[in-house]
């Protein structure tokens, strides 16, 4: 179970700016609701004299806030950091085509990390020797830590149990995305398969993977990425016109 650390004063500040600077996806949750959605800070502002946090309206937010007197909601992302944060506001109202909110005054860190995931595109694999063999693994989903992949076989051809076994660690190791996202493969030294399981119906083994080894200039190049393609995501669900 994770444990929390809190946040205060400027560090509270500082961290804000950050979410707006990069356009970090946030989770909202409307407490003593069932509603939940994806958001972003927009900016700080002083509201009544108080600074207000002014995030987009989700779709489908004021139909399931309508019938609440006061609104508690909760938010959770995945900061530059990679660990997660949590706050919660109560209160708010609607002005014009935004949401002001009381800024909070406490934010709880996960001290272990939670490594945020994306669906990877369609197309993005990653490629390894394996006993003089290049093996190809489709990506599912992808973090800055490691990913969940799936070797993919016929089913005349697919072993009773995978050559490929937990704990074992590949070398030399590329991740190649689609041309027209990335062009240049990403190299990862060495990953560990932390976990192997056989899907007998879609014909295929799925490996979680953890990247163990991986350059500093790499990992700068995967980071940027897969904020490029959260940006990309939440560019399809929320208004461009900020």
């Amino acid at each position: 179970m994770a444990n929390f650390e809190t946040i205060t004063g400027s560090a509270i500040t500082a961290l804000l700016d950050t979410l707006i600077q990069h356009k970090t996806l946030l989770k909202l949750t409307l407490i003593d609701t069932e509603y939940e959605n994806l958001t972003r800070l927009l900016r700080i502002a002083d509201h009544n004299k108080i600074p207000h946090l002014v995030i987009d309206i989700p779709e489908g937010f004021e139909k399931a806030a309508a019938d609440l007197d006061v609104w508690q909601i909760h938010f959770e992302f995945s900061g530059l950091d990679q660990i997660k944060y949590d706050f919660t506001t109560v209160g708010g109202e609607i002005v014009g085509n935004r949401i002001y909110l009381t800024a909070p005054h406490v934010l709880e860190r996960q001290q272990r990390r939670d490594l945020f995931r994306i669906y990877a595109p369609q197309g993005t694999q990653i490629h390894f020797s394996k006993d003089g063999n290049r093996l190809e693994l489709e990506v599912m989903n992808i973090s800055i830590g490691g990913s969940l992949a799936a070797w993919v076989q016929t089913r005349t051809d697919m072993p009773e149990n995978s050559p490929l076994a937990v704990a074992q660690q590949l070398e030399d190791v590329t991740l190649v995305f689609p041309a027209e996202i990335l062009q240049r493969p990403i190299h990862i030294e060495t990953l560990e398969i932390k976990r192997v399981e056989k899907k007998s119906q879609q014909s295929r083994y799925e490996l979680g993977l953890e990247f163990c080894r991986i350059s500093n200039s790499e990992k700068r190049r995967l980071t940027d990425l897969i904020y490029e393609l959260q940006r990309q995501y939440l560019r399809h669900r929320l208004p461009v016109d900020l």
